[in-house]
């Protein structure tokens, strides 16, 4: 490797603010360097700073912040003084941005054959559809030309997110920077999008800061990891030794709190009454004269206290099933049946007292321009209007401030925007929101997929408690098994819009009988990733021999 680094970060102090509403610094005195042909992960708990590295690299105008001291140096010049036109040409071409939030990376009504024509034009790359779509196959995309005529609001935050990929990767810049890429992915997906960034690096290569709270993605990928907690780097060093031999008791406890397979659940009394049955649902889009579909006879009882799982990869069908539980949708044949009421053709606006959901994008999921104090108390007089409830401002405050704090927020974050959050710290926003309303039944569409093990486990421990408090009933789609299985009574697997296979979460996951769901068991990345790359090396030594 060269002597000088392709990217060194220096005694970086990084605040959000500006010069009129004050500072606020959230990363202290941050260093850590990349080699060209390296991958280094910074990982940590929600709101630790790991994102606003990545954005002081930017210096996007629109993400507020400012490098108060320190150096960014690619390739030995530093970024800080430099203006935005100027540091606006290294992006795409020399330094690369797959963000957290998918949805960010395009403009939702535009195609994205079109999108795709004005980046790679702009940058000096040729428009070849046929190298675009096997770059597609290669992320586990269909490799035909629907994908590219459609629009991103047509796809799932997943297809979105795979393609948002695909894109950057086709420009081939020498710096890659990733912020949770595979957080809006399933198991299988990831594991294809992290063979196919490491393919990426060894056939270019390209450099990969990845920002992630995936230790198992870190143990397949990375050369080094950066382990930040409260804004300061805690530890520091290849990912074996950070790993397998932690000396932080903060990095101790991160890996700690990472959910396991290896725990069998409690014995739940499953014979409460039916509060949602899905009657063979079908759902059929066309779009641009093709037929997808989406949900294929879908049949389903959930008991009222339950909390069923819905997995599978994306596109599946997950969050379709909720879409039209929330009356958000209607099917094409079926029938929804809500505490004993024909939901079918229904009206979000006739369910919001009984059911709350919590979407995937959780920045979407508020008006930015409100405050979030605002948009909780919005959601909290709406339904009591609905509910028949009265209560003052005083007491939607106390509801309001209990259930932040619940979640493991400050309040004092009530008083910002949904754009001055971490993707984790919005999401668990975005919880509290939904259950500071006590509905009968709650939604979750990959609601702890931007959450840290930390805040997952306080979000599974807070809406396990409620389902025991408020006896509440839950679907929860997860593409994190392990997750699942620590959490979930039942669990439904959806293949291309069909069940293949439902049952205790345990005897699913643990115990699978479909190829399917073996598969998805097999894709699960997690620390004996590490144990493989030793494996993989030791093969390799001997070849060499």
């Amino acid at each position: 490797m060269s002597s000088e680094k392709l990217l060194r970060l220096n005694h970086l102090c990084i605040a959000y603010g500006t010069k009129q509403t004050g500072f606020h610094e959230v990363v202290h005195d941050f260093s850590a360097g990349l080699d060209k042909g390296e991958i280094l992960c910074i990982a940590g708990e929600s709101g630790s700073g790991k994102s606003t590295v990545l954005k002081a690299i930017v210096g996007m105008p629109s993400y507020v912040t400012e490098v108060m001291s320190g150096e960014v140096l690619f390739r030995g010049k530093d970024l800080v003084p430099m203006g935005w036109d100027e540091r606006q040409k290294l992006l795409g071409t020399e330094i690369g941005l797959v963000q957290q939030n998918p949805a960010a990376a395009f403009n939702p009504i535009r195609t994205y054959e079109k999108q795709f024509q004005e980046t790679l034009l702009s940058h000096g790359h040729p428009y070849d559809q046929t190298e675009i779509l096997e770059t597609f196959g290669k992320l586990g995309l269909p490799k035909d030309e629907r994908i590219l005529k459609s629009c991103p609001y047509e796809m799932s935050g997943g297809m979105n997110q795979r393609i948002a990929i695909a894109l950057i990767t086709l420009l081939k810049p020498p710096l890659l920077l990733c912020d949770e890429v595979t957080s809006a992915l399933d198991v299988t997906t990831q594991d294809q999008v992290a063979d196919e960034l490491l393919k990426l690096r060894d056939t270019t290569g390209i450099a990969i800061l990845l920002v992630t709270h995936n230790l198992g993605l870190a143990a397949k990928m990375a050369d080094r990891v950066a382990i930040l907690f409260g804004g300061e780097r805690k530890e520091y060093g290849p990912v074996e030794q950070v790993l397998r031999h932690p000396k932080s008791s903060d990095t101790k406890k991160l890996l700690g709190a990472i959910p396991t397979f290896h725990k069998e659940l409690p014995k739940r009394d499953l014979s409460g009454n039916v509060i949602l049955t899905v009657d063979n649902a079908v759902r059929n889009y066309h779009v641009n004269g093709n037929t997808i579909h989406a949900l294929r006879g879908v049949s389903l009882d959930v008991h009222r206290g339950e909390i069923l799982g819905i997995v599978g990869e994306s596109g599946s069908g997950k969050s379709t099933i909720l879409r039209h539980v929330a009356c958000l949708d209607h099917l094409t044949s079926g029938a929804i049946t809500l505490k004993g009421r024909d939901m079918t053709h229904g009206s979000p606006k006739k369910v919001c007292a009984d059911l709350q959901m919590v979407f995937q994008d959780a920045y979407a999921s508020f008006d930015p321009r409100k405050k979030l104090r605002d948009s909780l108390l919005e959601t909290l007089r709406i339904a009591n209007k609905r509910a028949g409830r009265k209560e003052t401002k005083e007491q939607m405050e106390e509801v309001m401030t209990r259930h932040i704090k619940a979640v493991g927020l400050d309040p004092e974050l009530l008083d910002r925007y949904p754009s001055r959050l971490s993707g984790g710290q919005c999401q668990r926003m975005a919880i509290a929101r939904a259950v500071s309303v006590h509905p009968d039944l709650l939604l979750c569409d990959e609601a702890t997929s931007a959450l840290d093990v930390f805040a997952q486990e306080e979000v599974v421990k807070l809406l396990s408690r409620l389902r025991e408090e408020l006896d509440i009933t839950i679907l929860f789609i997860s593409h994190d098994l392990a997750l699942v299985h620590s959490f979930c009574d039942r669990v439904i697997v959806l293949k291309d819009g069909a069940v293949v296979e439902t049952g205790k979460a345990h005897d699913v996951i643990c115990s699978p009988k479909e190829e399917y769901t073996k598969q998805l068991m097999a894709s699960v990345l997690t620390l004996d990733e590490l144990d493989k790359r030793s494996d993989l090396h030791a093969e390799s030594s001997e070849d060499g021999d």
